[in-house]
Parts: structure tokens; C-alpha cells; sequence
């Protein structure tokens, strides 16, 4: 019996993601994977534990972005 091929798709991305894990996660927001793990450690980021899986809410890592953001500073070059 043939497989109905739009059913589903291995190869098709989730509509929406709602969590990273650590690599992606640190890639997101542009730090290393030690500077996420400093930042989790600190309370600064906050994560999911899924089992044993830490994930990182897309929502809590734009929060960490924005509480950082500077508007009307010099940019040190």
C-alpha cells in the first residue's frame, strides 16, 4: 500500500518551534555555548527541563535580548 506522502513529511520543518536546544539556542542570540550555560546558571536566561533535555523558549530568549538592548549609547569600536 502506497504512502500518502502529504500526511507527512520527515523532511518538512514544524509550522512553529517553541524551543531550542543549547547549541541553536546560544547560535539564536549570538553567544557561545559556555556564555549560555553562564547565563542559565546566573538566572539571567531560564530554561525548560524536558527529562533531560534543556530547552530554551524562543519567548525567554527574546526577553534576554530585550532587557539588554541600549538605545542612544555610543558603539565602542
Amino acid at each position: 500500500m502506497a504512502r500518502h506522502s502529504s500526511f507527512y513529511r520527515e523532511t518538512e520543518p514544524l509550522a512553529a518551534t517553541l524551543a531550542l536546544r543549547p547549541r541553536q539556542a546560544a547560535a539564536a542570540i549570538g553567544v557561545s555555548i559556555k556564555t549560555l550555560e553562564r547565563l542559565t546558571k546566573s538566572g539571567e536566561i531560564a530554561s525548560v527541563l524536558v527529562g533531560r533535555v534543556r530547552l530554551y523558549r524562543l519567548s525567554d530568549l527574546e526577553s534576554f535580548l530585550a532587557s539588554r538592548r541600549v538605545v542612544g549609547q555610543e558603539v565602542a569600536s
